[in-house]
């Protein structure tokens, strides 16, 4: 018993010791559209036809601010980690946004539609994923540094 214990508290120790990233945030970061792949082929991937038009700062405060295309949004926003990694649970909205008719652009429709039915995130290689439910899609963005 006190071997299995002698090694348990080593085990522990060196995962401690490896210096393992702690699960990043979203907090105070902030986003540019790289595109949407769809699990349908008859959708595939959508590129927008100018990423800087859809972004997305999700503020310290709770609040996330969106440009889609021509319009602007703010919203609430939730994030729950999962234990250890760097995805969980994400819940942006409602957003409250402006109604100006942008030109046509698949993705940005798209988008618009979805940003509050997003259910998940990942982070990985510097870029997030956000997540429609029942793998509907994700939306694939590029970090932005100030």
């Amino acid at each position: 018993m006190r071997m299995t214990s002698a090694i348990l508290t080593t085990c522990l120790a060196l995962t401690a010791c490896a210096g393992a990233p702690p699960p990043a945030t979203l907090d105070g970061t902030a986003w540019r559209l790289a595109m949407f792949q769809s699990n349908d082929d008859a959708t595939g991937t959508l590129r927008p036809a100018n990423a800087d038009s859809f972004t997305m700062a999700f503020g310290k405060d709770g609040q996330v601010a969106a440009k889609l295309d021509c319009n602007r949004g703010t919203g609430p926003w939730r994030a729950e980690p999962a234990a250890g990694s760097n995805s969980g649970s994400i819940n942006i909205g409602p957003l409250a946004t402006t109604r100006m008719m942008c030109p046509p652009d698949p993705v940005g429709d798209r988008l618009a539609r979805d940003v509050d039915t997003l259910r998940s995130y990942r982070l990985q290689d510097g870029r997030l994923y956000l997540m429609l439910p029942a793998d509907a899609g994700v939306y694939v963005w590029d970090r932005v540094t100030p």
